[in-house]
C-alpha cells in the first residue's frame, strides 16, 4: 500500500490531526468563553492576542526616581508587560527573617499605573550573603570539592535542607503577598535551572536516599551496578559515594552508577522547583500562572521532570561566537536553536514562550559581535511562528556596571535611546498588532502540511548515557540530533517532541536519533506504530542498550533487529585524520564518527553502503515496508548531514507525502493561518508562496536575517 495513512477514514484522519497539532484552539480565555478543560494552560493567554512581548526590568538596580520614567517609556514602545525581581532576595530579605516589599509593592504599583502587567519571579537563584556567612552549608561543592561562596548566583545546593527551608519561607511571603493582585499575570520560579552537579555533604545523603527508594535492597543495587566488577560491591548504602570522575585518573566509573546520578541530579532539580510551584498554587489566584526559564540547550536538566508548572519555557541567546553556515551566520547565530527550542518547550503541556530573548550584542560569548540588522525581528517572527503565546527580553536598560556591563539592552546607555535590538523588537510589536487585525479563529492547518506532521522521540536518559560512553571524541549527541531536526525541517513539516507515553499514532512520521536505551515495552509499540501505518526513522546507537545502560545477552541491538529487518554485524569509529566514504544512488558521503554496519534480511532494502574501509559494500542504511508503514534504519553519521537529509527526506517522497526543500537555515512555519518563513543564510531565498498569498511582513526573495509572514 503506498498510501502510509490509508488505513484511517479521510475524516477521523483529518479530525486526529487537527486535534493533536492545534488542540489549543480549542480552548479561549475567559474573556472570549469557557474553556471545554480547565487544565489547559492556552487557558492563561487569548488566542487572538498570538504573541505578547515584555522586557525585563530590575527597580533595585536603578535610581528610585528613575522607576516612573522607565516604566512608562516601556509601555509607550508597545511593551505589553514586564518581568521584576528574580536576583532579587537580598532586596526582599535583607536580614534573616526580616522581609522587606515596600520597593517591590512600590514598582508594581508603577507598572499598573503605566498599563504594564507584570511577572513576578521567585529570586531563589540568589542567596543572600547573611545566608551563607551563617549558614555555609547551603552552597553547592564541585567534583573537585571547592564550595561555592557568595558573589555569583545559581550558587546553592538544592538539596540542602536549610536552604530549602528559607526557599519556603520567602516564596511563601511573595505568594501570600502577590498572589492576589491583579495585574500580576503569572509567576517564573527560579531562572535558568541547569541543575549542576552538587558533591556536597546535602548531596551526597539525598543521593543515598533516592537510591533506598529507587532499589530497596543493596542487592538489587549491586545487580544493576554490576558491583561484582572490580570488587565494587557494597554491603549498604551508606557506603555508596557521588561518583567522581575527578578523583580517578586510570578508569572510568560505573556507567550505571553516573546515570543513576544523572537522574537523581535531574530529579532534585524537579523538585526544588516543583515545590516552589506547590507553594505558590496555595496563594495565587487561579489566572495566574507559573512556569520556568530553562536554557535551549539544557543538558543535567530535565524538563519534563518540573510537572508541577503550569508550562515550560525557555531562554535564548542564539549567537554565541560560532559560524555554522559560514560567511554572516556569525552574526545570525545558530539555525537550530529557536527552531528546536519552539518545537520541544510547546511539546511538554501544549503552550510555551520565550522567557529572554536575546536583545543584540551580549557579554559571555567567546565572541561577542554585533548582529546582523534585521536579525532580532527574524528571531521574534521564528518565536512566533514556533507558536510561543508570549517573547520577553533580558533587558530593557543596558547595565552601567558588573558582569554584564556588555549586554545590549532595549534602551542604551543613557536609559532612554533604543538599541538596535530595541527598534526590531518595536518593529515585532507592531507586526504583532497588524496579525492580530488579521487573525481568523477559523483557520485550519492546510492538508499538505498536517500529513507531514513528526513526531521526534527525545529523552534525556539517552542523552546522558550517550554522552557518558561516546566510544569516540567526536560524538556529540546534540550535533546528532540538529542534523535530524533540520533534515526534518528541510521538508516543511510540524515537528513535536515527544517521549514514550505519547501516542506515536497521532503522527505520520517519527524520527527517533540514536535512541540507545530501550526496553521490549518500547520496541512493541514502535512495531505497532508501523504496522498501522507509521514511518519510522530510526539512527545508529539506537536500541544497544536496556533502560538501566546494560548490554543484552544477546547479539548487537538484539531486540530491534525483527523491526529494522537487519542485524548489526559491528560498529566502527575512525581516526581525527580519517574519513570514510558511504554510496547512496550516484552521490558519495564521507563519515568518520559512527557506522553501524548492517546485513539486511530478504525483503529489506539498502539504501546506503560503506564504499571503502574492510567492510566495502556492506549495508549503512536500509528501508523495508512493515504491515501498513515503514522502518529505516540509519546506521552512519556522516560528516555533513547531507545523507541524513536524503534518506529523511526520502521517507516522505516515498509516502507520496509532497515536501517542500529548504536550504539549510530556512524555515517555515504555520501557526493560527499565518505562514512565517525566517533565512539563516548568506543567500537571498525564493520561498515556495502561492500566488494569491497576502504578504504581511517582510519581501520575497528574503534576504539573510530578515523573516516573511503571510496569509
Amino acid at each position: 500500500m503506498n498510501n502510509p495513512i490509508a488505513f484511517i477514514p479521510k475524516s477521523l484522519f483529518a479530525f486526529l490531526l487537527i486535534l493533536t497539532c492545534y488542540s489549543s484552539s480549542l480552548f479561549a480565555q475567559e474573556k472570549n468563553g469557557p474553556s471545554s478543560d480547565k487544565k489547559s494552560p492556552q487557558r492563561f493567554f487569548s488566542k487572538p492576542d498570538l504573541m505578547q512581548i515584555g522586557v525585563y526590568y530590575y527597580p533595585e538596580q536603578w535610581p528610585k526616581e528613575q522607576w516612573e520614567r522607565d516604566l512608562n517609556n516601556i509601555k509607550k514602545l508597545g511593551f505589553e508587560f514586564t518581568h521584576f525581581a528574580e536576583f532579587a532576595w537580598s532586596f526582599m530579605e535583607p536580614e534573616e527573617g526580616k522581609y522587606d516589599f515596600k520597593w517591590l509593592d512600590e514598582s508594581l504599583a508603577l507598572a499598573e499605573k503605566a498599563g504594564l502587567k507584570v511577572i513576578l519571579c521567585t529570586p531563589t537563584p540568589t542567596p543572600p550573603a547573611w545566608m551563607g556567612e551563617k549558614y555555609p552549608e547551603i552552597y553547592l561543592v564541585d567534583a573537585t570539592g571547592r564550595r561555592r561562596e557568595h558573589g555569583n548566583r545559581a550558587n546553592q545546593s538544592v538539596s540542602n535542607e536549610k536552604y530549602r527551608e528559607f526557599v519556603a519561607k520567602i516564596v511563601t511571603e511573595l505568594g501570600k503577598r502577590y498572589g492576589k493582585n491583579k495585574n500580576v499575570i503569572g509567576w517564573q520560579v527560579d531562572n535558568e535551572p541547569g541543575a549542576p552537579e552538587d558533591f556536597s555533604p546535602s548531596a551526597q545523603k539525598a543521593f543515598r536516599n533516592w537510591l533506598k527508594t529507587k532499589y530497596g535492597t543493596i542487592e538489587k543495587l549491586n545487580t544493576e551496578w554490576v558491583t561484582s566488577f572490580w570488587s565494587i560491591r557494597y554491603n549498604n548504602f551508606e557506603q555508596i559515594a557521588i561518583p567522581n570522575a575527578e578523583i580517578y585518573n586510570e578508569d572510568k566509573l560505573s556507567p550505571h552508577a553516573v546515570l543513576d546520578f544523572k537522574r537523581f541530579t535531574a530529579d532534585s532539580q524537579a523538585e526544588y522547583l516543583n515545590v516552589q510551584a506547590e507553594i505558590l498554587r496555595k496563594y495565587i489566584d487561579p489566572k495566574q500562572w507559573i512556569t520556568t526559564n530553562y536554557t535551549n540547550v539544557v543538558y543535567g536538566a530535565d524538563p519534563r521532570r518540573t510537572d508541577k508548572m503550569d508550562f515550560a519555557t525557555y531562554t535564548m541567546y542564539p549567537v554565541s561566537g560560532q559560524n555554522p553556515l559560514g560567511g554572516n551566520s556569525f552574526r545570525m547565530g545558530s539555525p537550530t536553536k529557536i527552531s528546536e527550542a519552539n518545537d520541544y518547550y510547546r511539546s511538554i503541556n501544549g503552550v510555551t514562550g520565550v522567557m529572554e530573548m536575546q536583545p543584540g550584542q551580549v557579554n559571555w560569548a567567546s565572541i561577542n559581535p554585533q548582529l546582523l540588522p534585521g536579525t532580532v525581528h527574524m528571531w521574534l517572527s521564528q518565536a512566533f511562528g514556533g507558536g510561543c503565546s508570549f517573547a520577553c527580553t533580558y533587558r530593557y536598560r543596558h547595565p552601567l556596571g558588573s558582569s554584564e556591563m556588555y549586554h545590549d539592552g532595549i534602551v542604551g546607555t543613557d536609559g532612554v535611546t533604543l538599541s538596535t535590538g530595541g527598534k526590531e523588537f518595536v518593529q515585532s510589536i507592531a507586526d504583532m498588532k497588524l496579525l492580530r487585525k488579521e487573525y481568523n479563529p477559523k483557520a485550519i492547518i492546510p492538508k499538505e502540511i498536517a500529513l507531514r506532521k513528526t513526531a521526534f522521540l527525545w529523552s534525556h536518559e539517552n542523552l546522558w548515557d550517550l554522552e557518558n560512553q561516546k566510544q569516540t571524541e567526536f560524538w556529540n549527541t546534540w550535533k546528532h540530533r540538529n542534523t535530524y531536526t533540520t533534515a526534518i525541517k528541510s521538508t516543511g513539516a510540524p515537528m513535536d517532541f515527544v517521549t514514550e507515553e505519547d501516542d506515536f499514532l497521532a503522527y505520520p512520521f517519527m524520527v527517533a536519533p540514536a535512541y540507545q536505551l530501550i526496553d521490549q515495552k518500547l520496541v512493541d509499540k514502535w512495531t505497532k506504530y508501523v504496522e498501522n501505518g507509521g514511518n519510522l526513522i530510526l539512527t545508529c546507537r539506537t536500541g544497544q542498550k536496556d533502560k538501566n545502560g546494560h548490554f543484552f545477552e544477546a547479539n548487537w541491538n538484539a531486540p530491534i533487529v525483527p523491526l529494522i529487518g537487519a542485524d548489526v554485524e559491528f560498529f566502527d569509529m575512525l581516526a581525527a585524520n580519517v574519513n570514510g566514504t558511504i554510496k547512496a544512488g550516484d552521490n558519495i558521503y564521507e563519515w568518520n564518527t559512527w557506522a553501524d554496519v548492517l546485513k539486511p534480511k530478504p525483503g529489506t532494502e539498502v539504501l546506503a553502503t560503506y564504499s571503502d574501509q574492510f567492510y566495502k559494500d556492506k549495508a549503512a542504511a536500509v528501508t523495508r515496508k512493515l504491515g501498513k508503514g515503514t522502518i529505516t534504519y540509519i546506521g552512519v553519521e556522516s560528516k555533513d548531514g547531507k545523507l541524513e537529509r536524503q534518506i529523511v527526506r526520502s521517507v516522505y517522497e516515498r509516502a507520496k507525502i509532497s515536501i517542500e526543500d529548504l536550504p539549510k537555515g530556512v524555515f517555515i512555519e504555520w501557526r493560527d493561518g499565518f505562514f512565517v518563513g525566517v533565512n539563516y543564510t548568506n543567500d537571498p531565498i525564493n520561498l515556495p508562496i502561492p500566488q494569491g498569498s497576502k504578504i504581511l511582513v517582510g519581501e520575497n526573495p528574503l534576504q539573510p536575517a530578515q523573516a516573511i509572514i503571510w496569509k
